[in-house]
């Protein structure tokens, strides 16, 4: 029973974590990227506070359920899934911390009259690790959604 809540609350967090990560994606970084740079860097310092420390928390908490289903998940397929959903996971949290994280850092010095000369390639690259970090949450999402229906 506790391996079917476990499998039940994964599902739930990494998918959550996927789903905001896909309204970013299609909404949110399209919508950055039309905007001039000092509204950019308005837009972009309102939204970082909105989205940290909450998602960072719910990977965190899935990272930890996905690790006890590893162990406790009956059969080699389930555990493999669970594993793969925790690679994603990690994925997620590896992205998010060493590069979107450093670049949020790095564009909270910024002032809106002396923007520096790359802000848009910083701009872009925080598109892209966003990007990647969206295709690794929907992977591991997917494979949790597989653990769950093994168990």
């Amino acid at each position: 029973m506790i391996v079917e809540v476990l499998a039940g609350l994964l599902v739930l967090l990494s998918g959550a974590l996927a789903g905001v990560l896909v309204a970013v994606e299609i909404a949110v970084v399209p919508m950055l990227a039309d905007l001039p740079g000092s509204r950019y860097l308005q837009v972009h310092k309102l939204l970082d506070p909105r989205f940290d420390p909450l998602m960072p928390t719910v990977d965190k908490i899935a990272l930890g359920i996905g690790l006890v289903l590893i162990f406790l998940a009956p059969g080699a397929d389930a555990k493999v899934a669970f594993a793969v959903a925790e690679a994603g996971l990690i994925g997620v949290a590896l992205v998010s911390e060493l590069s979107n994280v450093r670049i949020n850092r790095s564009i909270d010095t910024w002032e809106a009259d002396r923007l520096p000369q790359a802000w848009n390639e910083t701009r872009a690259r925080w598109a892209r690790s966003n990007r990647n970090r969206t295709l690794i949450s929907l992977a591991g999402f997917a494979a949790a959604i597989v653990g769950m229906n093994l168990v």
